[in-house]
């Protein structure tokens, strides 16, 4: 028995391309590799005391017990660094290299490529740059290759295409550039690509699109152009196309080949146009179309075949006509969008029944008509209900049963309240965090007690253009977690209430266009410390403009309109201390005194309207400061003094108008005011141009005038002092003459 395993060992050194000695040094080369990737990659776990390490973690071994080698590294999320070093290519019988989701940097070694063994090679989720390198098309045994979520650039090496074992390989979420391989799918055994959010350009390749063993295809969020592959549409093979968010063109190709196991055909974001082919509707299986963001035009085919359907989008294309009826009937259906579309008829009776899954209802910007069907209420899987700008008409129904709801979008129909029994119904919507129902009919009074229902979750309220009354209920400063509140283009009265100053994490807040009235709250505002928009505009406000309230609103940037009201007395010099201000409106009230200087500070500005006020002086030269305004109107007030030259500097100024003050002197000619059509000065009588400025008189005296009026009284002065100066010299000669002479008799 001895003797036979002698001669068993004897053979196997003789027929293995390794002898004994040669795998004794091989082992010790392993042990020696992987303690050099323990102190390149900070590994922590290996117990280097241990002789053994086929122990250490995540380290496995194959051969002989007293001659292991490593075939593979199983080391994901460990909390690795560094750069992956050349010595993991001494580690010539690795098969598998798994070490996603660590923090590796550095580029991938060239010399990986002598792991001529390697199957399986996992990457993904680290820091990776660099470029792939070419010498991995010489793993020939390679099947699967994830390098995803790192920062690889370049483009993809073609030969990798060549890999004829090759399953699946995922580059996904990297820098890459260039083409897709006109030769990736060549290999009979490819079965998954995912070469996602690149920045790949060209055409899918044909190989690609005729691979008759793909069955997952991921190439959104690139920059591909091009028509899409017949061939790709009619595999007998493929279960998930994703081409979204590129430069796709032309009309999307038939489907032919039946049956298909498609079930997810990802196609939103390109330039495609034409129909959504007919044939689609033969894709039993699918769970998934999504088509969203092209030119589509036509109508929509009938989907009733599609029972197993759980995402729809056609929104944002130019689809006409009446929607299927059938679609209102898929019993999977969670998301249904149609937005943006050409789109009409009424909303089935029966839908809310039928759609029993349905979670988001995107139907905005059509033109579907008639009631909301009161059966949406038994939707209790609704979560986001988009059907704005519409022409729906009648009563809004009820959400009590929508428990789920966190987005309702309403606006732009022609919906009336009713009772607002629907409004009251909101509090059972506990998720609820964005409702807009601007510019529909409501009508009336807010309910009371209906506000300080409202889930405390809300974020968004917007009930602009609707027509409501009455003043606006207390209990409004319960909704602390609101950062947009549009109340404006209704009929509420009464006074601002200060309680609005509880709502601390208010960024917009726009009251214009009401009948409110007396003084703005002289310090609840200051409480709403993040807003960046303010709009108090066309009401009947008045009292002075409290100077306080923005020292503390410093965060204001966007917007702060005050006017077409009734402010009196001075703008504060406060108003300087918001120095991020884009828009300033003040006009159209009865401000008096000077324009601060304070304003200078400002120096964001793009748009500032000071006019139809009262206001006096001249313009402070510290708006020099603002080099990026856009707009700029002291009409109609009391200004006088010559306008600044500095305007001349404004390269950004659009519009500027001075008429109707009391400026005096020429008016500039460089810069803006080159521009006549955006340059206003009319209604000052003392203002007189040297070009054309909007019926300005042209001033009398050119440059050469002037000097002449300057220098003609200047020589008369110097030839009077001439004379005078030789009459004195003749008065001095005749006295000394006297002096030097005396009469005689």
């Amino acid at each position: 028995m001895a003797c036979a395993l002698v001669l068993a060992i004897l053979v196997s050194s003789v027929l293995h391309p390794l002898s004994l000695t040669t795998l004794a040094d091989e082992s010790d080369n392993n042990r020696d590799a992987l303690l050099c990737l323990k102190s390149r990659l900070s590994i922590t776990t290996w117990n280097t005391t241990s002789p053994d390490f086929c122990t250490w973690r995540g380290v496995s071994c194959t051969g002989q017990p007293q001659l292991p080698l490593v075939v593979a590294l199983d080391m994901e999320a460990q909390g690795l660094t560094g750069e992956i070093s050349l010595c993991m290519s001494n580690l010539t019988s690795l098969v598998r290299i798994h070490l996603p989701n660590n923090q590796l940097s550095g580029h991938l070694p060239p010399e990986i490529g002598r792991l001529s063994g390697l199957r399986y090679l996992n990457l993904s989720s680290n820091a990776l740059s660099g470029e792939i390198p070419e010498s991995l098309s010489l793993c020939s045994s390679l099947d699967v290759l994830a390098l995803s979520s790192n920062s690889v650039g370049g483009a993809i090496p073609p030969l990798l295409g060549t890999l004829r074992n090759l399953s699946s390989l995922d580059l996904s979420s990297n820098k890459l550039s260039g083409e897709i391989p006109p030769l990736l799918g060549s290999s009979p055994a490819l079965e998954s690509v995912s070469l996602a959010n690149n920045f790949l350009e060209g055409e899918i390749p044909l190989f690609l699109a005729n691979c008759s063993s793909l069955r997952y295809l991921s190439l959104q969020n690139n920059s591909l152009s091009g028509a899409i592959p017949a061939a790709l549409f009619n595999s007998s093979t493929i279960t998930e196309i994703h081409v979204s968010m590129n430069n796709l063109s032309g009309q999307i190709p038939p489907f032919t080949n039946f049956p298909s196991k498609l079930n997810y055909l990802h196609l939103t974001g390109n330039s495609l146009t034409g129909i959504v082919p007919p044939s689609v509707g033969n894709l039993t299986r699918l769970t998934g179309l999504l088509i969203a963001q092209n030119q589509l035009q036509g109508n929509i085919p009938d989907l009733s075949k599609l029972s197993g359907l759980q995402f729809l989008d056609l929104s944002y294309n130019n689809l006409s006509g009446i929607v299927p009826p059938s679609i209102y009937s898929l019993p999977l259906l969670s998301f249904l969008g149609l937005a943006n579309n050409n789109l009409r008829g009424t909303l089935p009776s029966h839908m809310g029944n039928t759609l029993s899954n349905i979670n988001s209802l995107i139907m905005s910007n059509n033109h579907f008509e008639g009631d909301i069907p009161a059966s949406l209420a038994n939707a209790s899987r609704m979560e986001f209900l988009y059907l704005g700008n519409n022409l729906l008409s009648g009563v809004v129904p009820s959400f009590s049963s929508m428990t789920n709801l966190q987005v309702l979008m309403l606006y732009s129909n022609q919906l009336e309240a009713g009772d607002w029994t629907f409004f009251s119904s909101l509090a059972n919507c506990t998720q609820l965090l964005k409702v807009n129902l601007g510019g529909n009919k409501l009508r009336g009074n807010l309910p009371p007690g209906s506000v300080a229902t409202l889930p405390k979750s809300m974020v968004n309220l917007i009930l602009r253009s609707n027509y409501i009354s009455g003043t606006i209920p207390l209990e409004i400063g319960n909704l602390s977690k609101t950062s947009l509140l549009y109340l404006d283009n209704n009929i509420f009265t009464g006074p601002i209430p200060s309680i609005l100053g509880q709502l601390s994490k208010l960024v917009v807040l726009s009251l214009s266009r009401n009948k409110f009235s007396g003084e703005i709250p002289p310090t609840s505002l200051a409480g709403c410390q993040k807003l960046v928009a303010l709009n108090l505009s066309s009401n009947g406000l008045n009292g002075s403009i409290n100077g306080r309230m923005f020292s503390k609103l410093n965060q204001l940037s966007w917007l702060l309109d005050l006017s077409h009201n009734q402010f009196t007395e001075s703008i504060p010099l406060e108003i300087g201390s918001l120095i991020n201000l884009g828009s300033l409106n003040l006009s159209h009230n009865k401000l008096r005194g000077k324009i601060p200087s304070a304003l200078g500070a400002c120096i964001r500005l793009e748009a500032l309207n000071l006019d139809r006020n009262l206001l006096e002086g001249s313009i402070p030269e510290s708006l020099t400061n603002l080099k990026g305004v856009k707009v700029l109107d002291f009409s109609q007030n009391n200004l006088s003094g010559t306008i600044p030259e500095f305007l001349e500097t404004f390269t950004s100024l659009q519009y500027l108008n001075m008429s109707f003050n009391n400026f005096e002197g020429p008016v500039p000619i460089g810069g803006a005011f080159a521009n006549t059509s955006s340059v206003f000065a009319q209604g000052n009588a003392l203002l007189c141009s040297n070009v054309q400025v909007n019926d300005l008189p042209r001033c009398s005296t050119s440059a050469s005038q002037r000097k002449r009026k300057f220098i003609v009284p200047l020589l008369a002065a110097l030839s009077a002092v001439v004379a005078l100066a030789l009459i004195l010299g003749l008065v001095f000669f005749g006295v000394n003459l006297g002096m030097g002479f005396p009469c005689t008799s």
